[in-house]
């Protein structure tokens, strides 16, 4: 789609806009922010424009780079497209869970384009990053303000009671760990206190899952035809897409029914990689541990090969190795994006540690953003990783290069420390492939024998039984919580309830793999209770509650319905042979061949 076409669409969605603005201005008597009208056409047509990793010095409207991705609902197996026809509309919540780098930001604005130019409503997007704690309703408007758009949150809370209003709630994922319960028990209120629809992006597995106000989708992996798609837009002329099409039939990397480029930021990852040159990896992480070569001499090898001057160093290594300890330091810290000053501090840091000189460090940072282009500038003295993934990947790979000691601390933290696992849990899953035995020796095996109590070298599942300690954490320590709130309108009165889903709601006082085992082990349990039975069980259990919540773990919940304890233990043992024994059992195998060649073998021998 064309510069004219971008430009046409953002004229409709501003006319829409515009007239949902002034409806919704004039219901509420909302005189004091008339003045502001221009400026918020202003911030809807910014959101809808976004960098590409293709070409990061222009913008493209969200509806020209966009191509239609599917959606499935929970419990389904329905796939949706998300079209240009799509609005998502619900009398409930809605949330988008995805993977990283499957497009949530983008189906998102892509979402907001739609109901923008269609549906008549006004539109409302906050990147729950910038969420430090207090009322959502003063974060958006504080958020708004920095556009330009003076509305106090008053104002704010006018317009949001109104159905005629959207909020765009992007990435709670990225919310600093510190603040997500609270953000959660605010968007819980959000929901509940408001009229204005709203629809959140996320990855999975995290404390918003919870919400029982949500009805959840989650993003699918990307068709053959997508991938295609996708590479006709990223590719510069109709010759350069045949040939990147080309090549990807032909590589090991994809299979009609089966490819590895799964998402749309390997696709493009895999375009600009492939337009260098580049051979095509068998494997995601072969494929990202190219990446930086790739975009390291990337404008350099589109130019014909022209050799750029390099006003720190000129040795690849250590760039590489700087960048790494980069990604490590900041992924440690709970951060994607900085200000320029963290972003020098962490170089500085990573300087000392391959022990460069550190007053280089703003160099450092002018050659690492200016030539890999995989940390960006993002508005004033702000950056940020072009992609968390590509963070958390070239955090496994300074983790790798650690020194014994301090790699197997690494690796046993992370199986203890609960808090400490869910800031590593996408690098573990790169560790996993790139440092399989250490990541099984010091971490995964020591972690599953304590966690099923072993005493023998594999977990047979003929006569495997589950320790009765876990047993009993499962039935008493994972809950849902239910609230009855009493109604008396005029004839009719009676109780309303409000419940969450099931949690492991202890989950930071054990080690990690109790989550890990506990949270799949939640998608076979099969037990519900109604409305009707709610009521009657928080009301037995009213003086237990605390501020009016009450706690139901998996055993009260059985007990009510009457049902035995081992339609959850199923539940369970269905959990530990998929997440624990068969991967034990390959890896403690594994572990005892390598051993025995090493023992065996003269070659090393010293």
């Amino acid at each position: 789609m064309g510069a004219v076409t971008g430009i046409v669409l953002n004229e409709v969605a501003k006319r829409t806009i515009a007239s949902a603005f002034d409806l919704l201005v004039k219901k509420y008597e909302l005189l004091d922010i008339l003045t502001f009208k221009e400026k918020y056409l202003e911030y809807c047509e910014k959101i809808l424009e976004i960098k590409t990793l293709v070409s990061q010095d222009k913008y493209f409207h969200v509806d020209e780079i966009y191509i239609p991705i599917d959606i499935m609902q929970s419990g389904t197996q329905s796939r949706i497209q998300v079209s240009d026809l799509t609005a998502l509309d619900n009398d409930r919540a809605i949330l988008i869970k995805g993977l990283a780098g499957q497009g949530k930001s983008t189906l998102l604005r892509k979402l907001l384009s739609n109901n923008a130019k269609r549906f008549n409503r006004l539109p409302v997007f906050y990147e729950l990053k910038n969420y430090n704690g207090g009322s959502l309703e003063l974060a958006i408007s504080k958020s708004l303000n920095q556009f330009g758009i003076k509305i106090s949150e008053y104002a704010l809370s006018k317009l949001l009671s109104d159905s005629n209003v959207k909020i765009y709630l992007d990435a709670f994922d990225e919310v600093k760990p510190e603040f997500r319960s609270e953000l959660t028990d605010e968007i819980k209120r959000f929901i509940n206190s408001f009229n204005c629809h709203v629809i959140c992006t996320t990855r999975p597995d995290t404390e918003i899952d919870t919400l029982s106000e949500f009805i959840t989708f989650s993003v699918c992996e990307l068709t053959e035809e997508q991938i295609f798609g996708i590479i006709r837009v990223t590719a510069s002329d109709q010759e350069k897409c045949d040939e990147l099409c080309g090549a990807l039939k032909r590589s090991p990397l994809h299979k009609k029914n089966d490819s590895i480029l799964k998402s749309p930021i390997l696709v493009i990852l895999f375009c600009i990689s492939y337009n260098l040159g580049e051979e095509i990896p068998h494997t995601l992480s072969q494929f990202y541990s190219n990446i930086f070569d790739t975009v390291f001499h990337r404008h350099d090898n589109i130019k014909g090969k022209v050799y750029r001057e390099r006003h720190w160093n000129d040795n690849r290594r250590i760039y590489r190795e700087v960048f790494d300890c980069l990604c490590f330091v900041s992924l440690r810290e709970g951060l994607n994006g900085f200000s320029h000053e963290k972003l020098v501090s962490f170089v500085s840091i990573s300087l000392d540690y391959i022990n460069e000189d550190n007053s280089c460090a703003e160099k450092a940072v002018k050659e690492l953003s200016s030539i890999t282009n995989l940390i960006i500038e993002d508005g004033f003295n702000e950056y940020r990783f072009v992609h968390k993934s590509i963070q958390e990947f070239f955090a496994a790979s300074f983790i790798i290069s650690l020194q014994h000691e301090k790699k197997i601390s690494f690796y046993k933290r992370c199986f203890d420390d609960y808090s400490f696992y869910t800031t590593f849990h996408n690098t573990l899953f790169f560790l996993e492939e790139l440092d399989y035995y250490s990541y099984n020796e010091y971490g995964f095996i020591p972690a599953a024998k304590s966690f099923v109590t072993l005493s023998s070298q594999h977990i047979n599942n003929d006569n495997y039984a589950i320790p009765s300690s876990i047993q009993n954490i499962f039935l008493d320590d994972i809950h849902f919580r239910a609230k009855l709130n009493f109604f008396n309108s005029g004839k009719n009165s009676g109780y309303e309830i409000e419940r969450t889903n099931l949690i492991f709601d202890s989950a930071e006082s054990y080690p990690s793999i109790f989550s890990t085992v506990f949270t799949f082990s939640l998608q076979f349990l099969k037990i519900d209770l109604s409305d009707k039975e709610l009521i009657t069980i928080v009301r037995s259990l009213e003086n237990t509650s605390v501020s009016g919540w009450c706690k139901l773990s998996v055993r009260t919940i059985l007990e009510y319905k009457e049902l035995p304890e081992s339609v959850a233990l199923e539940a369970l043992k269905i959990g530990i042979d998929v997440i624990i024994r068969k991967k034990f059992n390959n890896a403690v195998d594994k572990l005892n061949n390598r051993r025995k060649s090493l023992n065996s073998n003269d070659h090393f021998n010293f």
